[in-house]
Protein backbone atom coordinates (compact mmCIF):
# COMPACT_ATOMS: atom_id res chain seq x y z
CA UNK A 1 0.00 0.00 0.00
CA UNK A 2 2.55 2.60 0.48
CA UNK A 3 3.94 2.15 -2.53
CA UNK A 4 0.83 3.21 -4.23
CA UNK A 5 0.48 5.87 -2.06
CA UNK A 6 3.73 7.24 -3.08
CA UNK A 7 3.32 6.52 -6.53
CA UNK A 8 -0.04 8.51 -6.76
CA UNK A 9 1.64 11.54 -4.73
CA UNK A 10 4.67 11.82 -7.26
CA UNK A 11 2.75 11.19 -10.42
CA UNK A 12 -1.12 12.86 -10.20
CA UNK A 13 -0.22 15.67 -7.28
CA UNK A 14 3.11 17.14 -7.24
CA UNK A 15 4.11 15.52 -10.62
CA UNK A 16 7.18 14.78 -10.07
CA UNK A 17 8.22 11.07 -10.39
CA UNK A 18 12.13 10.99 -9.62
CA UNK A 19 11.00 13.15 -6.33
CA UNK A 20 12.19 10.67 -3.44
CA UNK A 21 9.69 9.93 -0.83
CA UNK A 22 9.72 7.42 1.88
CA UNK A 23 7.41 6.42 4.16
CA UNK A 24 8.33 8.04 7.08
CA UNK A 25 8.96 11.98 5.74
CA UNK A 26 6.17 14.42 7.10
CA UNK A 27 4.35 15.09 4.01
CA UNK A 28 2.63 18.36 5.27
CA UNK A 29 5.32 19.21 7.30
CA UNK A 30 8.22 19.06 4.72
CA UNK A 31 6.30 20.32 2.28
CA UNK A 32 5.58 17.21 -0.09
CA UNK A 33 1.69 18.66 0.39
CA UNK A 34 -0.35 21.33 1.05
CA UNK A 35 -3.81 20.92 2.30
CA UNK A 36 -5.12 20.55 -1.29
CA UNK A 37 -3.09 17.48 -2.20
CA UNK A 38 -3.78 15.92 1.25
CA UNK A 39 -7.41 16.36 0.22
CA UNK A 40 -6.62 14.75 -3.33
CA UNK A 41 -4.83 12.05 -1.95
CA UNK A 42 -7.61 10.98 0.53
CA UNK A 43 -10.41 11.59 -2.54
CA UNK A 44 -8.03 9.37 -4.49
CA UNK A 45 -7.66 6.37 -1.17
CA UNK A 46 -11.49 6.95 -0.69
CA UNK A 47 -12.21 5.53 -3.85
CA UNK A 48 -9.11 2.81 -4.13
CA UNK A 49 -10.26 1.26 -0.79
CA UNK A 50 -14.14 2.43 -0.75
CA UNK A 51 -14.19 3.66 2.61
CA UNK A 52 -15.32 7.13 3.47
CA UNK A 53 -12.90 9.09 5.68
CA UNK A 54 -15.18 10.88 8.46
CA UNK A 55 -14.00 14.67 9.05
CA UNK A 56 -13.12 13.44 12.65
CA UNK A 57 -10.48 11.26 11.32
CA UNK A 58 -8.56 13.91 9.07
CA UNK A 59 -6.00 14.64 11.48
CA UNK A 60 -2.29 14.65 11.63
CA UNK A 61 -2.13 11.76 13.90
CA UNK A 62 -3.68 9.64 10.69
CA UNK A 63 -2.60 11.29 7.38
CA UNK A 64 0.97 12.73 8.85
CA UNK A 65 2.83 10.14 7.08
CA UNK A 66 2.64 7.59 3.98
CA UNK A 67 3.07 5.04 7.21
CA UNK A 68 0.41 6.31 9.02
CA UNK A 69 -2.04 6.62 6.26
CA UNK A 70 -1.67 3.19 5.00
CA UNK A 71 -1.81 1.86 8.29
CA UNK A 72 -5.33 3.88 9.12
CA UNK A 73 -6.75 2.61 5.96
CA UNK A 74 -5.52 -1.20 6.45
CA UNK A 75 -7.38 -1.03 9.77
Amino acid sequence: MNEKIIAYIKNEIIAEPTLKINSQDELLQEGVLDSLGMMKLILFLEKQYMRRVPSEDMTLENFRTVEKIATYFSA
